[in-house]
């Protein structure tokens, strides 16, 4: 059984993360408007990318650490989540990075 210290606690690391997913998605989502609206051809297109990418990963990490309880579960039973979810990753930057040289094989 949980005490009312602990539920409080809970309580608010919930709206903490509500909170901290808000502001990273107003942020995505004003820059991205920004950009494309105002600066659609610029050379920051690889910056935005990168900053879209870690905001994800940021706004995942919240979700899975407190909506799914992972922040206090066991350090095998996060690993066993976490390492395939690595491996997705970098599996798909692997077939990103062999799908870009095969398409510059085929322009060249």
């Amino acid at each position: 059984m949980m005490t009312q210290e602990e539920y409080k606690h809970h309580v608010s690391s919930v709206w903490k993360a509500t909170g901290i997913l808000a502001a990273v998605t107003i942020v995505e989502v004003v820059i991205a408007l920004i950009y494309d609206n105002y600066f659609p051809d610029s050379g920051l297109r690889m910056g935005l990318n990168i900053f879209m990418i870690v905001a994800t990963l940021v706004k995942a990490f919240y979700i899975v650490a407190v909506f799914m309880h992972l922040k206090y579960e066991r350090k095998a039973l996060a690993l066993t989540i976490l390492m395939p979810l690595v491996f997705l990753v970098w599996f798909i930057i692997a077939f990103v990075w062999e799908g870009i040289s095969w398409y510059n094989l085929r322009i060249f």
